[in-house]
Formats: C-alpha cells, sequence, structure tokens
C-alpha cells in the first residue's frame, strides 16, 4: 500500500489483513503524523517515496518491493473481510492463465450515497509485466498490451471508511486531486472517465459553472458517437457519464440532447440500471406513464436478478427505491395508484417501442 497521514485509519486496515498475508509492504509517501510508527508497529517493511504527483509511479515502487507470489492492494482507509479457511490453497490452486481477481468494495460516501458494484483489481500475480499506468486513479495493466484475464474473488471484500470525514475529503479533493487532474488536463487531456472525475470534484467543493464546463467537453466529444451509435473504443465509465449528461439536459429541458443520450446509452449498455430509470422520468414527462413502468421495472428487476452492469459503482438506490417511486408516480399518473407495485410482466414491445 502507499499511504500519507493515515493514522487515523492505518491500524484498522492493517489489523484486517495481517492474518491472511505473509508481508506487509508500505510506502509513505509524506507523512507528518503517526503512520510511520503505525506501520512498524505492524511489522511492515516500510520504504519511501518522493510524490511527484503520480499514484501510478508511487504503486510501481511498491510492487518493485514485493517477494510473494500474489499481491494483494488495498488503501490506508480500507478493510478486508475474508469469509474463507483456505485462502492460501484457493490461490494455489488458480489457473495459469487467471493474472488477477476482482473484489467487491462497499462503501458509504458522503456525495453519492451506498454504492454496490465497481470492478477492482485488487488481487494478482507478482509478476513483473503487471504494472500500474495513470497518475490518477491509476489501472492495472499488462505490459506487453495483452489483455488482463481476471476472474472474481467472492469470499474477499473491502470496506471502504475513507469518504465519513467530509472535511478531510474535501481538504484532500481541493489541496490535491482538483490541481492534479486540472495539470494532467491542460499536459496531456483528461480521458471521459477523468473528465467527470473533476467535475464531481468541482461539484463537491461547490465550484459548478467549473462541472458545468468538465461536462460540457464531455458532450462535445460523445457527440459524434451518440450520432454514429459507435461507442467509444474506451468504454470503462461512459454509462455512467452518459447517464450524468442525461440528467443535466433533462435538468435544462433540453429533451431532444436527453432522448439521444438516454437512446445512446440504453443501446450501449442496456442493463444500466441508472439509465433505465432516465428512460423513465423522461417517458413520464412526456406522458407515457405503462412505457415508463416498464423501465422502472426492469432496474428493479436487474437489481433482483443482480444482473445490473456493475463494472461501474452503481447507486443502491438505483435499483430499490428509485424505480420503485417512479412505478408509484406512474400509476398516480394514470388514475391506478391501489396498482404501484413492482410487476415485471410488462411487454419488452412496450418499453421500447418510445426510443
Amino acid at each position: 500500500m502507499i499511504v500519507r497521514d493515515e493514522s487515523k485509519h492505518l491500524a484498522r486496515c492493517l489489523r484486517s489483513a495481517q492474518p491472511y498475508v505473509d508481508e506487509i509492504v508500505v510506502v509513505d509517501t509524506g507523512s507528518q503524523d503517526d503512520t510511520v510508527a503505525i506501520a512498524h508497529r505492524f511489522g511492515a517493511l516500510l520504504f519511501h517515496f518522493d510524490w511527484c504527483d503520480d499514484f501510478a509511479a508511487a504503486r510501481n515502487f511498491s510492487l518493485e518491493k514485493v517477494t510473494g507470489a500474489w499481491v494483494l492492494i488495498l488503501d490506508a482507509d480500507e478493510t478486508l473481510v475474508v469469509e474463507t479457511d483456505t485462502l492460501q490453497q484457493q490461490l494455489a490452486a488458480s489457473t495459469p492463465e487467471v493474472m488477477g481477481y476482482a473484489l467487491t468494495r462497499t462503501e458509504i460516501t458522503l456525495f453519492e450515497g451506498d454504492l454496490s458494484g465497481g470492478f477492482h483489481i485488487r488481487l494478482f500475480r507478482n509478476d513483473f509485466r503487471l504494472r500500474y499506468v495513470g497518475r490518477y486513479h491509476e489501472q492495472l495493466r499488462h505490459q506487453d498490451g495483452k489483455p488482463l484475464t481476471v476472474d472474481t474473488f467472492h469470499a474477499l471484500k473491502i470496506l471502504h471508511y475513507g469518504n465519513r470525514d467530509e472535511q478531510a475529503v474535501l481538504k484532500k479533493t481541493i489541496e490535491r486531486d482538483i490541481p492534479l487532474l486540472e495539470k494532467m488536463r491542460q499536459e496531456q487531456g483528461l480521458n471521459l472517465w477523468l473528465l467527470d472525475c473533476l467535475a464531481r470534484n468541482y461539484i463537491r467543493t461547490q465550484q459548478p459553472d467549473h462541472a458545468q464546463e468538465c461536462y460540457a467537453e464531455a458532450f462535445d466529444r460523445l457527440l459524434p458517437h451518440l450520432l454514429s451509435g459507435e461507442p467509444p473504443t474506451e468504454f470503462f465509465w461512459v454509462p455512467t457519464l452518459v447517464c450524468e449528461l442525461g440528467w443535466r439536459s433533462l435538468d435544462a429541458e433540453d429533451l431532444e440532447s436527453t432522448r439521444l443520450l438516454c437512446q445512446r446509452g440504453l443501446e450501449w449498455c442496456s442493463n444500466h440500471a441508472p439509465l433505465n430509470n432516465l428512460a423513465g422520468e423522461i417517458l413520464l414527462m412526456l406522458g407515457f406513464p405503462l412505457g415508463a413502468i416498464a423501465y422502472f421495472e426492469t432496474s428493479l428487476r436487474l437489481g433482483q436478478e443482480g444482473s445490473y452492469y456493475q463494472t461501474d459503482p452503481c447507486p443502491k438506490s438505483a435499483i430499490t427505491t428509485d424505480p420503485a417511486g417512479g412505478v408509484k408516480r406512474a400509476y398516480q399518473q394514470l388514475g391506478q395508484p391501489e396498482k404501484a407495485i413492482a410487476r415485471f410482466d410488462v411487454p419488452p414491445d412496450e418499453r421500447d417501442r418510445h426510443f
């Protein structure tokens, strides 16, 4: 792990992982609190890295210090939950083609509510060809350009506590995240995912005009894809961004853009629950409550089946209270409030014909 001024969280993190690992590698990037002392107390191998506004560089420095066959990545404000007694045996039995495992991470954020899903490759082989790229929100990649063969490890879970301290989150956002992202934006540009990250950071720090500038740029870059129907090659985070742009267009009463965003978004990712909810809201606004019910109930069904798009984190409300409330409002619009219950027998044609 890489750390800086994490004395509030670090002991809890190390305590959760220590029984299951052979060594603990901690790379400190300039702590001024008791972080280093806490790491020593848990017997960690401690190294120092001069911070250079590059998370991937720090991560890769830490990987060079690992001696075990497998690497588990944790942040200091996370804890590890292990629901198996045979962790080492399962890893030893992994087929050679599996390079790593994705773990589920549960977090309660101050800004977005409970989140479900998200693709987090946190357990992977100690292979020199596996290294991180990206100065912000770094991603694991195969250095030969090959796709990573990744499985899921359901018996390992991560709990994230970092966003509970509002003042600490805002301080980090203002002093580190926004300046770093803006620097990257000026030097090399941001991909759509990081552009949305920057916009959300501006929203969190009550700078809506700057956020809107980011979203306007994102829409302009997406527009050729929206018109042609061809999704962006780099698809990660696109469904979430399209949904955000759709809501913003709806709030601005730009129904043409909202409809286009929703149509393409569902063509590209039909099981994205928030997009289905957006479609329901559009149809309610246009006076098509039956079509709206179909979309809302699709979100509820996706949640019940666990088949909703989980590459991006999904607000749990998007598969529970949001669509349930939409169904209720749709039946009220129909003058049949007594029928405001979950129904899953609406023919697909009734849903799809509107878009």
